[in-house]
């Protein structure tokens, strides 16, 4: 690739970073975080405000996917974001800066660490062109349908004429395609958008990291990160950072909602945020769904269990939790209502419940072996979930808090899913080759906050045991007598 392509791909990082950035300024829950701490969240924003508003404009009015509606969709939050800023500032509202407490050499290294591991990805995603399959064939062909006709409904879509697989897949990442390849006029073989998916990754880590902090402490938060950033499949799997895939932005926004909602003051803000994060996920693959319906659930618990204030309020919450995905998933059917059906996988069409409680018990030993095989893979996860697994058995007192298990039955939900898919499907095997690794990135933000707040567990008892052993030490030299 070229500098101007380099440059381009950067610039398409900033065009979702700082319009969610602006917005943070307006939601106390992710304004008041420190500012690496928000930008995973405000580059998640981003995509969902640009990509959700460039989707209404042009579905709902017609105007065009151009670079004017573009440049002043991603324009005005960033700027009504900088007004307020400023004016916070001005008021003093800001308050008077925290103290704080020089970081230890190790988590420094760490960090340092972690960045070398991302700038893998970037680096391949910035010099190679885009290699994978769904990529190529399923959301950049739909990108550049929608980049050519100016529309997020291409006549390619809706004309049945046309031969286009899995047509009824959300479309906000390759609205999000076609708005950096609009805006910073790329031509027919170059491909800008590939920093767009490394960013998703950055974002990711830095959610696991504020969410593991939340529920565990820093210490906790750092060595998580880095143990969820070394697994070569987030980088360079089908479905990682050097993808085109839709799973890791899924991954992305069904971790961020969590930690919003189940880690965060159970506040309005916290709600609405989380609300944006879910309706990202919806709007992003079509599991997006079947993660939001339990995510909300979840929320809705923790919120109800937790009333701080009269019934109206926790309504009111509820409320800007549930608001952002229906009408995310109202959007998204009145979107496929003008697509034709065509070669679309149906994995539940037709299916009884008897069927797949019957097929769930026959079916265990084709599908657990697979499964295991996957899932232990040196080559795509070195070892993460055996240390995983570990951490877990040793650090198993953190399952004591209520909230630890509500995420573990949120990192559950989507391998379930993915369970049901493989017990009703006819190419099992296959099927799991291609899929359970990306149904394991999907899961991987709840399952490491579970494995952060287990190593919090295993790091305090052995810090405890090395005091112990310390003071006894002390106490055993302190009893000999002075050498002079």
């Amino acid at each position: 690739m070229t500098a101007a392509s380099v440059a381009a791909n950067l610039a398409g990082l900033a065009l979702f970073t700082f319009p969610g950035l602006g917005l943070a300024e307006w939601i106390p829950a992710l304004g008041r975080l420190p500012l690496r701490r928000r930008l995973g969240y405000a580059y998640l924003l981003g995509v969902v405000a640009v990509g959700v508003a460039l989707f209404v404009l042009s579905h709902l009015f017609g105007i065009p996917l151009r670079r004017p509606a573009i440049a002043v969709v991603a324009a005005a939050p960033a700027g009504l974001g900088l007004l307020r800023h400023i004016a916070q500032r001005r008021r003093g509202a800001a308050g008077a800066t925290a103290v704080r407490r020089p970081a230890r050499p190790w988590r420094i290294w760490a960090g340092l660490a972690v960045t070398a591991v991302v700038l893998g990805p970037l680096t391949s995603a910035l010099t190679a062109p885009l290699a994978d399959w769904d990529g190529r064939m399923t959301w950049c062909p739909l990108a550049a349908a929608m980049r050519h006709e100016g529309t997020v409904d291409p006549s390619v879509m809706v004309d049945s004429h046309w031969f286009v697989v899995n047509s009824p897949y959300p479309p906000l990442l390759p609205l999000a395609q076609a708005a950096v390849q609009e805006m910073f006029g790329a031509r027919e073989d170059e491909e800008f958008f590939r920093a767009l998916y490394v960013g998703f990754l950055i974002a990711l880590l830095l959610v696991i990291y504020d969410g593991v902090r939340r529920a565990a402490g820093p210490s906790a938060a750092i060595l998580t990160v880095l143990c969820a950033a070394l697994p070569p499949f987030l980088s360079y799997g089908a479905g990682g950072a050097t993808s085109a895939y839709s799973d890791l932005p899924l991954a992305a926004f069904y971790g961020a909602a969590l930690v919003l909602l189940l880690l965060g003051r159970p506040g309005l803000s916290s709600a609405g945020a989380g609300g944006l994060m879910l309706a990202g996920a919806v709007l992003s693959k079509s599991e997006g769904v079947w993660l939001a319906v339990p995510a909300l659930l979840l929320a809705a618990i923790r919120l109800w269990r937790r009333r701080d204030g009269p019934r109206r309020t926790t309504w009111g919450r509820l409320a800007a939790v549930s608001i952002p995905g229906l009408a995310a998933a109202a959007l998204l059917a009145s979107w496929r209502a003008g697509i034709p059906a065509r070669i679309d996988v149906q994995y539940f069409s037709g299916l009884r419940l008897s069927d797949l409680v019957v097929n769930a018990f026959l079916r265990v030993p084709r599908i657990l072996p697979e499964v295991l095989h996957w899932t232990f893979r040196w080559a795509d996860w070195s070892g993460f979930w055996v240390l995983f697994l570990a951490v877990l058995i040793v650090g198993r007192a953190a399952f004591r808090r209520p909230g630890v298990r509500r995420l573990l039955l949120a990192g559950l939900v989507p391998l379930a899913i993915a369970w049901g898919a493989y017990v009703v499907s006819p190419g099992v095997g296959e099927l799991i080759g291609e899929t359970w690794n990306r149904f394991l990135l999907q899961a991987l933000v709840p399952l490491a906050l579970v494995f952060g707040c287990a190593l919090r567990d295993l790091l305090r008892r052995s810090a405890s045991k090395y005091q112990r052993v310390g003071s006894k030490y002390q106490r055993v030299r302190s009893s000999y007598p002075p050498v002079w």
